[in-house]
């Protein structure tokens, strides 16, 4: 779920185009169209910091790579917005080694429809390079969801901006991302990451061009095992399914947010303020 600060009319139809994922499984052809893509996505995000001209430091770099590596459960990825390059930036923390390793793995993420799929040829190159349309204002029930789920029910790999546009200011998640936790049929890893410093690379405001000597950091938290959340979240018979997806995504918004109060972006206490307002509000989601 990824966008801009950039306030844009939506068409009124909502996505204009043609599904543009093959139907069952994808031809040869097809997969090595996305792999070339995804390949001259990954080459050109790396010219951002070859030679140093740019510097990425990451905290915590090898969970982010042992649950990639994992192809048994689904795995979310979900971060603070910053940048419109923050995704594909961010993925240039893995080697070409384990890129290659995981290319038939590469992580489908959310995109607004209205921004990346505004032309029939915008829709061809970027959903070759795995971005999903995502209609704002058609709900947690959309075809770009029911396509995410499809992917973690293949123990995908499904990376998520849940505040849902860049901010600077933290915002509350998108309902949608309790849905893609709590719906696959395996219960889904799901790995908080903090990033700081990507606006200062590329600028979310004119003139858009790249920056260099710049550093920015990225701070891969612990990873949350969904299945003994997703086990007490569905125990009580009396919450309604659009109870038990809020709460979920509570509960994932406090542990992105408790990452970045490590981090010292987030001042302190702002989780827990929020999670006592969570707990007061839940009743008014039957």
């Amino acid at each position: 779920m990824t966008g801009t600060q950039v306030d844009r009319s939506l068409p009124k139809t909502g996505f204009l185009f043609p599904w543009p994922f093959p139907n069952g499984a994808p031809s040869f052809i097809y997969r090595m169209k996305n792999y070339a893509a995804l390949l001259m996505v990954r080459c050109a995000s790396r010219l951002l910091f070859f030679g140093g001209v740019n510097q990425l430091n990451v905290k915590g770099r090898e969970r982010f790579v042992t649950a990639l590596q994992n192809r048994s459960r689904p795995l979310i990825t979900i971060t603070n917005h910053r940048s419109n390059l923050d995704d594909p930036l961010m993925w240039t923390i893995l080697t070409w080694k384990e890129f290659f390793q995981t290319i038939d793995r590469q992580r489908y993420t959310l995109t607004a429809h209205n921004i990346c799929f505004s032309k029939q040829w915008h829709t061809t190159i970027f959903s070759l390079g795995n971005c999903v349309p995502c209609v704002r204002g058609e709900g947690v029930f959309q075809k770009g969801m029911d396509f995410s789920l499809e992917k973690l029910n293949k123990n995908g790999w499904v990376h998520i901006f849940p505040e849902g546009r860049v901010t600077e200011t933290p915002l509350r998640f998108k309902w949608g991302v309790g849905r893609l936790i709590m719906e696959p049929d395996v219960a889904p890893i799901v790995l908080p990451i903090w990033m700081r410093g990507m606006e200062t690379v590329w600028p979310n405001h004119p003139p858009y061009y790249p920056k260099f000597g710049k550093k920015i950091s990225l701070t891969v938290g612990e990873p949350l095992d969904t299945q003994e959340l997703r086990a007490e979240i569905s125990k009580d018979p009396n919450m309604s399914e659009r109870q038990r997806r809020k709460l979920m995504t509570d509960r994932v918004q406090e542990l992105l947010f408790s990452l970045g109060e490590e981090c010292g972006d987030l001042e302190k206490g702002l989780t827990e303020r929020l999670r006592k307002e969570h707990e007061r509000h839940i009743d008014e989601f039957r």
